[in-house]
């Protein structure tokens, strides 16, 4: 047998056998009942075939029997109760189907968002990981699909079986000539599957892009920019352009598909008319009954049946054990940040970058370049430089969103690998620039980060008042239970972006730690809401570590010491009396600043 043939036979049955694995797992009650409720119509078809031939048979009286009104009473009830137990268990079957579905989509959802949930930072700043994380989401949702052609290729193999060894009674040759006349056109359907799916992959990227395009006029947070710029036309002109492009594409594979697989599938039917004519002139020559004529024609018509359903059946297998083989390559993304440490952090006094290099994934120039200094106990020192500067990454790699080059990052002496994620990360509470909201009630946007904790409501509101943002609670027409957007709900407040920027505080400051870092933390507000909130911040600090970055240099003043930044490097590092008395970088920026807001 040939390899790649082999090779093909394998993954059909891989994918059967992972189908009824996992439909096994999510629940052993709906698989039962549904490969009862697909296994049995097949022996009710015929025994629904053996009832109406004696009904025939004793109508034409070619069936000898003692009271032939009782017989066919008998006969004709017993068909009654086919008929009604193939309607209870289609029901029972669409039911089962239904329930399960849902069951199975929900236990592939929950392992999208978990690989999503754990995948490193670096992947979502890798298009081919959206794309590939794309179109495994698209896949995930067809899986149940896949577990129901399962079913239905066991059950047709199943009624194949049935029909060809009653055929087999009569004239083997009439199910052998049957099976081979389907053999073509599922042949070519087969062929056509991988081709259409190997393209919807290589389309994968303007799909998204088209999808992009019709999400820009569908959010709010677009409208106005939009609008303003009268491009509405010209995003919709773009997004015709694409789906014209990829409709084509599309259409052209599909034409041939039809085009082929109809013209073959003529030959199954013109073998089941020639069959029946056949099976007529037995009748004729009185060789076989009009009740075999009805019993046979409709078993090689079910026959026929069978291997059209096993066929597409078997087509949607090997169309979705590549979607299941798809998702499998989500796998082979390994995690460069690993969870190895075996020490628990339970309090952070110092920090230490010790010759710290770093570049960004799929990026050849260094972003950090031999970044070496260290954070006392209950020190606070701001980071300062521009733009590009390295200040957030430095944030991140303390946090262990990526791992060092080189170097080390240590807190209390020791390399923070050697430490759990989770008790490194539940140590510090973080405020990045550019936190986003949640369209969540006004509660949960808080203690969302901080799950754990169970003071309730009142440090909730706490937080919200510590962050400045008492004006957002005071409006809130439900309080606590307030929506944020109105995107599921219509009542839901919109905020400015210096409010959203105070409620990613408020989250900062319910959070729980022993370490403070704030990035940006005032980029969005007036100067009056910035001033108060470093006032605020001064007590939060109290007996903390904290590590803190600004481009307002007017800021800094909260910190003990400053270090400055500039294309990846440790350029000054000081107090801020220091650094002025230096008369270096930090003092030139400074004076800039200054200069800037007397002219304003």
């Amino acid at each position: 047998m040939p390899k790649k043939l082999t090779e093909n036979i394998s993954a059909f049955f891989s994918a059967v056998a992972a189908c009824l694995a996992l439909s096994w797992q999510t629940s052993r009650l709906y698989t039962v009942l549904r490969l009862v409720c697909n296994l049995t119509p097949p022996l009710l078809t015929l025994a629904g075939s053996l009832l109406g031939k004696y009904v025939l048979d004793l109508l034409a009286g070619d069936l000898a029997v003692p009271s032939p009104a009782m017989w066919l009473l008998f006969f004709s009830g017993s068909l009654l109760a086919v008929n009604i137990l193939r309607s209870l268990l289609q029901k029972a079957q669409l039911y089962t189907q239904t329930v399960h579905s849902d069951i199975i989509n929900k236990e592939l959802a929950l392992y999208m968002m978990d690989k999503a949930g754990k995948a490193d930072l670096e992947y979502f700043d890798n298009a081919d990981y959206y794309d590939k994380l794309s179109s495994c989401t698209r896949d995930a949702s067809v899986i149940a699909h896949l577990l129901w052609n399962t079913i239905s290729a066991i059950s047709a193999v199943f009624s194949v079986l049935i029909s060809f060894v009653v055929l087999g009674r009569l004239n083997v040759f009439y199910g052998l000539i049957t099976l081979c006349a389907c053999v073509p056109s599922s042949a070519v359907a087969v062929k056509y599957t991988k081709a259409i799916y190997s393209l919807s992959l290589e389309q994968i990227n303007g799909e998204r892009q088209k999808n992009y395009l019709q999400h820009l006029l569908l959010d709010r947070r677009f409208s106005q920019d939009l609008r303003l710029f009268d491009v509405c036309e010209r995003i919709k002109e773009k997004y015709q352009r694409l789906w014209t492009a990829l409709f084509q594409e599309r259409r052209a594979v599909n034409r041939r598909r039809s085009i082929l697989t109809g013209i073959l599938e003529c030959l199954p039917e013109l073998v089941v008319t020639l069959i029946g004519i056949d099976i007529a002139f037995r009748v004729l020559d009185g060789v076989s009954t009009v009740g075999d004529y009805s019993l046979y024609t409709g078993l090689v018509s079910q026959l026929w049946s069978g291997v059209y359903v096993l066929s597409n059946a078997v087509m949607q297998i090997y169309d979705n054990q590549l979607k299941i083989k798809n998702l499998k390559t989500l796998e082979s993304y390994r995690n460069r940040v690993t969870d190895t440490g075996t020490l628990t952090l339970e309090q952070v006094d110092t920090i230490e970058f010790d010759k710290v290099s770093f570049s960004y994934p799929g990026v050849n120039k260094q972003v950090l370049q031999e970044v070496s200094f260290r954070i006392g106990k209950h020190e606070r020192v701001a980071l300062v430089g521009l733009n590009g500067s390295g200040k957030s990454t430095l944030i991140k790699l303390l946090l262990r969103l990526y791992d060092v080059d080189q170097g080390a990052v240590k807190i209390n002496g020791v390399d923070i690998r050697k430490y759990t994620i989770s008790s490194l990360r539940k140590s510090f509470s973080v405020y990045f620039q550019d936190d986003p909201s949640y369209s969540f009630d006004l509660r949960e946007n808080v203690s969302i980060a901080d799950a754990e904790r169970t003071e309730g409501d009142a440090a909730i509101t706490r937080a919200i008042i510590d962050s400045g943002a008492e004006d957002i609670l005071d409006k809130a027409p439900a309080g606590l239970d307030t929506f944020l957007t109105r995107l599921f709900d219509r009542n839901g407040m919109e905020l400015s972006g210096g409010q959203y920027q105070k409620l990613a505080q408020a989250r900062t400051f319910y959070r729980r730690h022993s370490a403070l870092i704030l990035d940006e933390p005032s980029s969005n507000l007036d100067p009056r809401a910035e001033h108060q909130l470093f006032e605020r911040l001064r007590g939060l600090a109290e007996g903390k570590t904290v590590l803190f970055t600004s481009h307002r240099l007017t800021n800094v003043a909260l910190a003990d010491r400053i270090v400055v930044l500039e294309h990846g490097r440790v350029l000054e590092d000081g107090t801020q009396q220091e650094l002025l008395a230096q008369n270096g970088r930090y003092a030139e920026l400074f004076r800039y600043q200054q200069e800037r807001y007397q002219t304003e």
